[in-house]
């Protein structure tokens, strides 16, 4: 996941052997690609996979029209919710000033 930036043996493996390549997505990035989820299939995201799709809308167009490309879209975007909104300006606060998580 996202949640530790660091490599673990088997990742560092698949990458030897040529069976893994890692890319960079900036926050922003991902981000969109979370909005374009939800704007286009009404699916909420979590924020791991919202990286990938990222990549993948960067790379759609590059490919074959027929080449079958399979990206896993998987966790629960509702728990990121909150932070999503912060990052892109909504105040989400309640009546009182809190946060309803």
């Amino acid at each position: 996941g996202l949640d530790y930036p660091g490599i673990g043996p088997e990742h560092a493996w698949l990458h030897e052997i040529g069976r893994a390549k890692y890319v960079s997505i900036t926050d922003k990035e991902a981000l969109e690609a979370f909005q374009l989820s939800c704007s286009l299939e009404g699916i909420i995201p979590a924020l791991e996979p919202s990286h990938a799709l990222a990549h993948v809308t960067k790379i759609a167009g590059d490919l074959p029209s027929d080449h079958l490309l399979v990206m896993n879209m998987c966790g629960r975007g509702d728990k990121d919710i909150f932070s999503v909104a912060k990052h892109l300006g909504f105040d989400m606060s309640g009546p009182e000033g809190r946060v309803f998580e």
